[in-house]
């Protein structure tokens, strides 16, 4: 326990934080909890189709309905 409140113990250390791609954290989370409820895909696969249509989601919605122009997710 004293090793916590000594300097340089485990609670001098900042939690680390998981780097996202800036695209992806540069997203809205309505418009990705948007397409993961209606469409029912997971969340990293909303990410990645929002992410590809640069972060539209009227352009990223008529990419998952249009037939010649969805791939698989």
């Amino acid at each position: 326990m004293e090793e916590a409140f000594r300097a340089g113990g485990f609670l001098d250390k900042t939690p680390g934080k998981a780097t996202k791609d800036p695209a992806i954290a540069a997203l809205k989370r309505d418009d990705v909890d948007l397409i993961i409820h209606e469409f029912e895909i997971a969340r990293p696969q909303a990410e990645k189709v929002l992410a590809e249509n640069g972060g539209d989601l009227t352009k990223t919605l008529l990419a998952l309905v249009t037939p010649e122009s969805r791939p698989a997710y």
